[in-house]
């Protein structure tokens, strides 16, 4: 009878919704509100949309170089005057860069290396070209290129003269400006050399020769260019009676160091000499230590061996075998090359590390010291290692991994949060310090609510000079001093809830590591920092420098992104958009200049009906004040009542200024903008939680916004959509099975059975998913033998009888996230009741759609399957 009687339920509900739609089509025959000078955009138009990304200025602001994207993969870099109208295209072209303010260069599709002058148009074109560099402070420019006999050639060339230096039978070369030189390896069939182009005298040194049996590879630059380290491996046929060997060269020194294994009784015969990214070969910044990478040889595991899996193990059984207890983990030693003498730092007891800031230290740790433990990372106990004495003490226990653990990256201090306060620990002193206790802020999220301790906001930066740590709170940014004599807000976010965050202006100082960390950026005491500033309706720019505090210089209701400061002078380009506005770049010639716009992205958006986006308050029964984004339908019409779609993923009221491009290619199948073409309100609401009921919170806080909005907008409550991927398709099949104010819902990836999802193995970690549902996400807060019932009481699986809603579901088959099974087993409950479900499995896919096929498929399904439901349009044939 309960079947039958929500088939008649959902029958009416059809016939609500044709009739709601012939109002509609009545009104609009009527004539209110149309804009007949513009265009209904459709999926044929969707090809026309392209990203927008900024590059580069030129030294002294003359040029900007950008790019647009489109989904057909036809993209094209851009080179633009500042000062005029003059616009350069180069279809296909990447790795773009000025040469001055005077020339440009960019590598084709083809492997072209192409040198624009950008004052007479006229372009060089040099093919087979494998890699570039720009010499600093000069137009020449550093290329290698593949000769018709697929030998290589190294080419500097003057791009103002004219004027070339070649040489031949160049496999590699590695530049460094501050040593205004170039090391390179040559081949040929009897030798293999490594030398240095000193590019200002344009001599020649020779560094190290060699049998045709090796090659030299990995080659790595001192940070001030006084050395350089090498590796000397032999190829395949010459591995069973020769080992790799590390070089040192210094320049000034004219000298050459090398390390042979061979000739070290104490280094270990199972073992080679290597360079990987966690291993990588290095020289410390006064030159005295090399530091290189070792590795076992292991016999490879018989796949066919019984597996054993003790409950006491530190990492489970696919971890502790593809790890070997450690053994099949790079270790990292140091070299004294004066010396010739050296000692392994990382071993199987503690096989993780960093460097102190002067490479005298090295931190070391075992992550498997607390295992086996809930967490999805356990804390560390780290011991500091002086590497000339050997020398190990411990420093921190205990500690947390989540707690922002960094290295300075200058002399004698490790920063570091625990117990909801910044720390620093003096090396030299052994000291450690609380420099944050007094200050009367938090400087983690206080009002979290996920059941583990918050992290901090963030430890951005230093100032080596002035001995400060620049750290975050909520909203602020403030600088401490090391000893802890002084600590200095240097915002006032606070006042007006604006929060301020440094915005790094070269992508080089994202790309730093420490090996098994980070290092934090450094900056000197003059330097400007350009902070970015975020409100709730106002996003922008301004300046920070010691002499003048903040400088203002732009706030706006828009997204406001990619900010470049002019090297040479007081210019600035950025991007900005709104969700009915598509992106664009603005140039300042100074910070009080009037803004000026450089170029317009998608100039036939302004052809075409669109929406506009909406900031929405509302309260949920517990009396929070939230908010939410309101995506109106294109050529709204207020005598019209629309259907609206909801999409779920916890907060989302920062998406209120974004463009978002119509698309087929979508990675979750939802676009905003494809259905606010097509006659929808979406809606994204944010959402809090309470400890032990996500669900229910869910429901608290999404069925307040639904009611909000009904109640202000012009919306046919009987044709909402639900949508939602990964934990927003938790949260949407857990609500369908507690309300049925939804006409039709879908689904992606979701978590519907919390018992089966704890006791589950993430493919990306080799963990236990016990984190998830304790510490993380999922907010269960306890164990499952713990509260039993709130892991019941959140699965949307052992509700699945309430169900009235008709659910599409999809999932990808290898999903190393989320469980496949999890969206399976949902639907062969739903099949089982009797309910309304059709699933999508994407095979190969993980928990996002990657093949354009599969995320064509997907938006295409998931718009036919509410346009069916919520429209009454034709039922599509695989339903």
């Amino acid at each position: 009878m309960k079947n039958k009687k929500n088939r008649t339920s959902l029958v009416s509900k059809r016939i609500l919704v044709y009739l709601s739609i012939m109002a509609s089509l009545l009104i609009s025959l009527n004539g209110f509100s149309q804009n007949k000078d513009k265009k209904e955009l459709t999926a044929n138009d969707y090809h026309l949309w392209s990203s927008l990304r900024a590059g580069q200025l030129s030294e002294s602001g003359k040029w900007m170089s950008f790019a647009l994207y489109y989904d057909s993969g036809n993209d094209t870099l851009f080179v633009k005057s500042t000062i005029a109208t003059t616009l350069y295209n180069f279809p296909g072209a990447s790795k773009g860069a000025f040469i001055g303010d005077k020339w440009f260069s960019a590598m084709s599709r083809k492997g072209e290396l192409l040198i624009t002058d950008l004052s007479t148009t006229k372009q060089q074109t040099v093919e087979q070209v494998v890699s570039y560099d720009l010499r600093v402070g000069t137009t020449d420019i550093i290329f290698m290129k593949k000769k018709s006999d697929e030998k290589k050639q190294l080419e500097i060339k003057n791009v103002e003269s004219g004027n070339s230096l070649v040489l031949n039978n160049v496999e590699n070369y590695w530049y460094n400006s501050k040593a205004d030189a170039v090391a390179y390896t040559t081949k040929s069939e009897k030798s293999t050399t490594i030398s240095l182009l000193n590019l200002s005298d344009k001599t020649t040194t020779l560094i190290a020769s060699t049998t045709e049996g090796f090659d030299y590879s990995d080659t790595v630059w001192q940070h001030s260019g006084n050395s350089i380290a090498f590796l000397q491996q032999p190829l395949d046929d010459e591995k069973k009676t020769a080992r790799t060997s590390v070089g040192y060269y210094s320049i000034d020194g004219h000298k050459l160091y090398t390390f042979n294994p061979a000739q070290h009784d104490d280094f270990p015969t199972d073992m080679e000499v290597i360079s990987s990214s966690f291993a990588n070969l290095s020289i410390s910044d006064d030159g005295s230590r090399i530091f290189f990478g070792m590795e076992k040889t292991t016999t490879p595991i018989d796949p066919l061996q019984t597996q054993i899996w003790n409950a006491d193990d530190k990492f489970l059984y696919p971890v502790k075998i593809n790890d070997d207890n450690w053994n099949k983990i790079a270790k990292v030693a140091v070299w004294w090359p004066e010396q010739n003498r050296f000692s392994p730092i990382t071993d199987n007891e503690f096989p993780k590390m960093m460097l102190s800031g002067d490479q005298k230290y090295a931190f070391i740790y075992n992550p498997a010291k607390y295992e086996p433990q809930e967490n999805r990372d356990a804390p560390l106990d780290i011991y500091i290692l002086n590497l000339e004495t050997g020398e190990r003490k411990l420093v921190l226990q205990n500690q947390s991994t989540g707690g922002g653990t960094s290295i300075s990256i200058f002399e004698k201090h490790i920063a570091y949060f625990k117990n909801k306060d910044w720390w620093i620990y003096d090396i030299t002193r052994g000291l450690h310090r609380n420099l944050t206790k007094e200050l009367g802020v938090f400087f983690s999220d206080n009002e979290s609510d996920w059941p583990e301790e918050a992290s901090p906001f963030g430890n951005p930066a230093w100032i080596q000079a002035d001995n400060t740590l620049l750290v975050y709170d909520k909203y602020d940014i403030w600088s401490i001093a090391l000893d802890g004599s002084s600590a200095r807000r240097l915002t006032k976010g606070r006042e007006n809830k604006t929060t301020y965050r440094i915005a790094p202006q070269s992508p080089q100082l994202y790309d730093k590591m420490n090996y098994d960390v980070g290092y934090k950026i450094m900056y000197q005491p003059s330097e400007r920092l350009v902070l970015k500033t975020e409100a709730l309706e106002h996003k922008g720019y301004c300046f920070w420098d010691k002499k003048n505090g903040v400088q203002p210089l732009l706030d706006k209701k828009m997204h406001t992104s990619r900010l470049l400061a002019g090297q040479n002078n007081d210019c600035y380009v950025y991007q900005e958009e709104n969700y009915n506005f598509p992106p664009r770049l603005l140039f300042k010639q100074k910070s009080n200049s009037k803004e000026k716009v450089l170029f317009q992205s998608n100039p036939q958006h302004f052809k075409y009906n669109w929406g506009r986006s909406k900031l929405i308050s509302y309260t949920n029964s517990k009396g929070t004040i939230l908010n939410g984004v309101l995506f109106y339908p294109a050529n709204y019409n207020s005598q019209i009542k629309y259907p609206m779609i909801i999409h779920l993923y916890e907060k989302q009221s920062k998406e209120l200024y974004k463009y978002v491009n119509p698309s087929q290619n979508n990675p979750t199948g939802f676009n905003i903008s494809n259905f606010t073409s097509n006659g929808y309100f979406v809606f994204l609401p944010d959402i809090v939680y309470e400890i032990g009921n996500p669900g229910p919170s869910a429901v608290d806080c999404v069925v307040s916004a639904t009611k909000k909005v009904i109640d202000s907008e012009s919306i046919d409550r009987s044709r909402i959509g639900l949508t939602g991927h990964s934990y927003g398709g938790y949260e949407t099949d857990y609500i369908i099975t507690q309300t049925d104010i939804f006409a039709a819902a879908v689904a992606g990836a979701a978590i519907t059975d919390f018992v089966n999802g704890y006791l589950w193995v993430v493919p990306g970690y080799g963990i236990p998913n016990f984190y998830h549902y304790e510490f993380g996400q999922l907010r269960i807060g306890k164990s499952l033998y713990e509260d039993y019932p709130a892991y019941l009481r959140n699965s949307p699986l052992y509700h699945a009888d309430k169900v009235n809603t008709p659910l599409l579901s999809w999932a990808g088959d290898q999903d190393g996230q989320v469980d496949h099974n999890q969206t399976i087993e949902f639907y062969l409950a739903l099949r089982r009741l009797g309910k309304i479900n059709t699933m999508l499995l994407y095979p190969g896919a993980n928990h996002v759609l990657m093949e354009k096929k599969h995320q064509e498929d997907l938006t295409q399904r998931i718009e036919q399957w509410f346009d069916y439901y919520l429209k009454g349009n034709k039922k599509p044939e695989w339903l």
